[in-house]
């Protein structure tokens, strides 16, 4: 068993979409319309089992429900390099990398507002003790 889709609320799907692809490096999962105004778009890392729908105007979507804090966290190797990368891509930090008692953690603004975490390991011997 492992979770398929996670529903992230966004304003704009074509800005979004064009955040999680180009800015992220993900792949298009599904887009495709569901009646006359609304549409399935997931998107997801390359090889991932899990994918991301940008939800707009279904599932419980409303305006106000869209920016901050996401509850998502992304597993990387290195969170100091992945933010480094990302920042390259135009990516904007909330929380900018450190190492606390579970790991690397950073985290990040998409192009809507949400806030999304990037977690990885603690480096061997540079775990900070509480």
């Amino acid at each position: 068993m492992h979770i398929g889709i996670v529903t992230l609320f966004v304003n704009d799907q074509d800005r979004a979409k064009n955040f999680y692809t180009k800015a992220l490096g993900w792949d298009v999962r599904d887009d495709a319309p569901m009646g006359p105004e609304q549409r399935w778009l997931s998107v997801a890392p390359p090889g991932a089992q899990t994918a991301i729908v940008l939800a707009k105007g279904f599932a419980g979507w409303s305006e106000e429900k869209v920016g901050g804090s996401s509850g998502l966290a992304l597993s990387v190797n290195d969170v100091f390099q992945t933010a480094e990368q990302l920042k390259k891509n135009g990516v904007a930090f909330t929380t900018e990398p450190s190492v606390e008692f579970f790991g690397g953690w950073a985290a990040f603004e998409d192009s809507e507002g949400n806030e999304i975490g990037i977690h990885s390991p603690p480096p061997s011997g540079d775990v900070p003790t509480a």
